[in-house]
């Protein structure tokens, strides 16, 4: 962490001046999206200036509009774009922010203590209004687990599994959270550290695609007719990014198009019309000349995350080709191809194996 915050400590340096109280204000807000903005913000001036771009931090628009981009970039053959940092769950409603504090504070007490003969299993569906009372539900906890002979849970669990444990139900508000009673292995009684063994705050399909193309038409939506090139940055932290998501978020989702009626059809794939840059009644957002997805940009993860720019065919204006340096997607003929590029921690000079 020290290595970490003496890298982004260099990198600030070398930051607008007139920016950066605005910037560490950010980091030091205790807003986790603030702070992961911030950091993107910086990461993406770091490398763009070190590739020998110039950038002006928020310029102001020809159209007239309020809004303000995050960077003007200029080539070094003297053509200019516009650069706008999102992060992919950003304006996209799916977060209860306050709830997720509340769940955060009510674990955080419950992990403060440790049992010598379980770990609990935390099973969690709802969400709370209120703060409960922690310390009280911890104190419960306790008392449960001291009932149970462990021994028995044991041997029960090595016959039956553990979902045949014993549980404790306990419910606030809209909160339902079921713990389970896990046994700790005979010689490592006594020495656990820690209360919580398992957490399961609930299950749901996973779109990765979708909060992808949602912050690239929020952003897209932004400044009305521009006179250069957008390009937008997206950092995506859901699970792993991998292109199935990226062409579902630009070009449309994946379908599998077959007749029930027509045997001899030929059955298979096809794309949908419901991407950033596609629909029924043809191109989109052609002013967003390109999207730059990222793999989970951080700090420590910048010399191993993968990272592509997508170069929008139906662009109002086109991005420098410059930009070719990075890896980058290139539409032609109805298919996509991918040619590999500069790597991030190259460019800002650290090892492979950042931060380790």
């Amino acid at each position: 962490m020290e290595k970490t915050r003496k890298f982004l400590a260099q990198l600030l340096d070398s930051y607008p001046s007139t920016e950066q109280d605005e910037l560490v204000s950010r980091v030091q807000s205790g807003d986790d999206t603030l702070f992961q903005s911030a950091i993107f913000e910086l990461l993406l001036y770091s490398i763009l200036r070190r590739s020998g771009y110039q950038l002006t931090a928020h310029p102001v628009l020809e159209n007239g509009s309020n809004a303000r981009p995050d960077f003007l970039v200029k080539a070094a053959d003297g053509s200019s774009f516009y650069l706008e940092a999102v992060l992919a769950s950003e304006q996209i409603g799916t977060v209860d922010k306050s709830a997720e504090a509340i769940i955060g504070a009510t674990l955080d007490t419950l992990s403060q203590s440790s049992h010598p003969n379980f770990v609990i299993g935390v099973e969690s569906n709802g969400k709370p209004k209120t703060q409960p009372k922690a310390a009280r539900l911890r104190k419960q906890i306790l008392s449960w687990l001291d009932s149970l002979d462990a021994d028995e849970v044991l041997l029960n669990a090595n016959a039956h599994g553990l979902m045949h444990a014993p549980t404790f139900r306990w419910t606030h508000e809209d909160w339902h959270v079921t713990f389970r009673a896990l046994p700790v292995s005979k010689h490592l009684r006594g020495k656990s550290s820690v209360l919580i063994g398992v957490l399961d705050q609930g299950g749901g399909v996973v779109n990765r695609h979708g909060p992808i193309k949602k912050a690239v038409k929020y952003k897209g939506n932004k400044y009305g007719k521009l006179d250069l090139p957008l390009l937008v940055a997206v950092n995506v932290s859901s699970f792993r990014l991998d292109r199935i998501d990226e062409m579902q978020a630009l070009y449309g989702e994946e379908k599998f198009q077959f007749s029930s009626g027509d045997n001899s059809e030929q059955h298979g794939f096809t794309r949908a019309s419901n991407g950033v840059w596609t629909s029924e009644s043809g191109p989109t957002f052609t002013r967003i000349s390109g999207v730059w997805l990222f793999d989970d940009l951080s700090p420590y993860t910048i010399g191993r995350r993968s990272q592509t720019i997508y170069f929008n065919p139906w662009a109002l204006h086109r991005l420098p080709d410059d930009l070719k340096r990075f890896p980058h997607a290139i539409p032609s003929d109805g298919k996509v191809s991918w040619i590999e590029g500069e790597n991030l921690g190259d460019i800002l000079g650290l090892p492979k194996d950042w931060p380790i």
